[in-house]
């Protein structure tokens, strides 16, 4: 499940950037982090196309990957991952389905019941980035502003996730995320619209046929990875 973890981690701020409290005397952070705030209260759909890079640190040549994601408000999303192998997940807030083309295997869980729902509440417009995050600026990256959040708590599915916005606008265009073996995930955002998805139908799911599902809603709270989502 850390492919779909690190994609969903990087619309995190996106949606909920809100809930971050200010110093008494703003610094160049806190008006990052306003601005960030400002432009995505406004938010309650997204798509865009998506490149990944995956430096492993076990590995000299990174991972290449890129597809497409769509988010609603205030739970739906989809990621179809393109290339190099297709990969779906699809969310309609409820049920999480993974699907993955070339090996015909398909996972379905309940989103709310697993440790990946718990680990991007945020994502879902709960919980409190100020009390859960240790909020600190980062290096600027190909002119945009960065700003690194650290899970002040344990937290085993990331170390820590960088966000890149735009000095200017303040709308996110990269994330950098860390996990705990020291991979380093970069997504950048291109194509973005912040039109409404009317058709729900993108955010539905049915197996085709021939594929073999693994129903884990009535089995262990806590889903594994599915085949091929690690890193």
């Amino acid at each position: 499940m850390r492919r779909l973890l690190t994609a969903c981690t990087a619309l995190l701020a996106l949606f909920v950037v809100s809930t971050v409290a200010h110093a008494a005397e703003p610094s160049e952070l806190d008006r990052t982090v306003d601005g960030i705030e400002a432009f995505y209260k406004k938010v309650t759909a997204f798509r865009a196309s998506f490149s990944q890079v995956v430096k492993r640190a076990h590995l000299p040549r990174p991972l290449k990957r890129s597809g497409k994601v769509y988010f609603k408000a205030p739970g739906k999303m989809r990621w179809d991952y393109t290339q190099p192998d297709k990969v779906y997940y699809v969310s309609d807030g409820d049920v999480l389905w993974s699907y993955e083309v070339e090996t015909k295997q398909c996972i379905k869980m309940g989103v709310k019941q697993s440790e990946l729902y718990d680990s991007l509440k945020f994502l879902f417009g709960q919980g409190d980035l100020r009390g859960s995050f240790e909020i600190s600026a980062a290096p600027a990256k190909d002119g945009l502003t960065g700003v690194k959040l650290v899970p002040k708590t344990g937290q085993s599915n990331y170390k820590s996730l960088t966000l890149y916005a735009d000095p200017k606008t303040f709308e996110i265009g990269r994330s950098e995320l860390v996990d705990p073996l020291d991979n380093v995930s970069t997504i950048t955002f291109e194509k973005v619209s912040y039109e409404d998805i009317t058709d729900d139908k993108v955010f539905a799911f049915t197996p085709p046929k021939g594929v073999t599902v693994q129903d884990l809603t009535k089995s262990s709270p806590d889903a594994p990875a599915p085949p091929g989502g690690g890193e």
